[in-house]
């Protein structure tokens, strides 16, 4: 039974080991994705304009005035001197191609600063980081292949870490200290044999240490790859696979997104109320819930015709969010991280901890060590394949010249 087990780790690790290779090296760099972004576009992500911001509503108007042919998607509302406000638009009319889909735009002067679209190729500075980012999760596959692929690569790796973990556990059941057959000293127990799957051999063959560092990468490491790839399946097969299976254990509770159908086949829903207008209803909606957190954004979803508001710091869960309908402004319901059924609580820590974004910096830092940890066990995954099969290779001669000997 545990060469079945050898054989399916084997072929599992190889069958992801190039997803995992480019997700591991892909999501090392875009932990600090807003840090390398601003550093590399100043020119976008600096304001040189002095003086009082524009409230919200003025920059808008300015927006929309100097560029019709964009309609807002979402904008910041904690803006801040000397950082441009990076906002999301989307083509006035569903037919015209557009050359932004991200507009930077001064806080002071209401100036676009420039544009452009997000996750486009290639590696011109401006698209860089966010090409990255897509190839991440998707590939930079169209429509919804990349998620496919690469939440199948996660599925896979789910799979392939439980497997590689019941590989490193010793053969025989515990057992009490005993002599040894041969009579020299005591016979090591089931732990103390364990144990040795955790370290490292000093001074060891390149092929041992290739072995050793996979075994004890991937156990020392088993928590935090289970955590990465549960959360990468989260967010690339939400509704195809990650709810259904949760749902058996506990049901979601229900968002006013999952009572209306996407309209992806047809034009954008025009918003009858202004951006102006949803952000009173919710600050009015917000003081009956004595929430002491300030808005921070606002979006208006054309494909299911909901407002949002998000309120917080974006920081540990993320944001809460207010909704109302871009038609009547009625409200429509809410979302608070860490609130909800159990299912409802999972999810929201999914996110948080894939980006490392739930402690902070620290966080991403460990991320970003756990990217490049994926890295190292996929490249000494291979090797110790490479190493197997030259070695069973020239077993085979070996049988070969003694069959034609005789």
């Amino acid at each position: 039974m545990r060469k079945i087990w050898l054989r399916l780790h084997r072929f599992l690790g190889l069958t992801a080991a190039l997803f995992l290779l480019l997700a591991g090296l892909t999501g090392s760099i875009i932990a600090y994705q807003q840090e390398l972004d601003a550093w590399l576009n100043p020119d976008l992500f600096e304001s040189l304009e002095q003086g009082p911001l524009l409230a919200t509503g003025e920059l808008m108007e300015r927006l929309q005035h100097d560029w019709p042919q964009y309609r807002i998607v979402s904008l910041p509302l904690n803006r801040e001197a000397g950082k441009a406000a990076r906002i999301t638009v989307r083509a006035a009319d569903a037919d015209q191609l557009v050359d932004a889909d991200e507009l930077f735009v001064d806080p002071v002067s209401g100036k676009v600063l420039g544009g452009r679209i997000w996750g486009a190729c290639c590696f011109e500075r401006r698209h860089l980081i966010p090409f990255i980012y897509v190839l991440h999760y998707s590939l930079q596959l169209p429509g919804e292949t990349g998620l496919w692929v690469m939440g199948s690569a996660a599925i896979v790796w789910l799979f392939e870490s439980l497997v590689g973990f019941y590989l490193t556990l010793p053969k025989t059941k515990p057992r009490s200290m005993q002599p040894s057959p041969n009579g020299h000293g005591l016979q090591k127990n089931w732990l103390q044999r364990w144990a040795m799957a955790w370290r490292i051999k000093p001074g060891a063959s390149a092929m041992r240490l290739s072995f050793d560092l996979h075994r004890a990468g991937g156990l020392w490491l088993l928590v935090l790859m289970l955590m990465m790839s549960v959360s990468a399946i989260s967010l690339n097969l939400r509704d195809a696979v990650f709810e259904p299976v949760v749902s058996l254990v506990s049901e979601f509770t229900p968002s006013p997104f999952d009572a209306r159908e996407q309209r992806s086949e047809q034009p954008p829903v025009e918003a009858n109320m202004a951006f102006a207008d949803i952000l009173q209803s919710a600050a009015l909606e917000a003081a009956t819930r004595d929430w002491d957190k300030a808005q921070a954004s606002i979006f208006y979803n054309a494909g299911y015709g909901i407002f949002g508001v998000g309120y917080g710091d974006n920081q540990g869960l993320g944001l809460s969010y207010l909704y109302f309908d871009g038609a009547t402004g009625a409200y429509l319901g809410d979302y608070v991280p860490g609130s909800g059924t159990a299912a409802d609580i999972f999810e929201a820590w999914q996110l948080p901890l894939h980006s490392g974004q739930i402690i902070g910096l620290p966080g991403r830092v460990l991320v970003s060590l756990s990217g490049l940890a994926v890295v190292g066990l996929a490249i000494t995954g291979v090797l110790i394949w490479l190493s197997k099969r030259k070695a069973l290779r020239v077993k085979q001669r070996a049988v070969s010249s003694l069959s034609s000997a005789d």
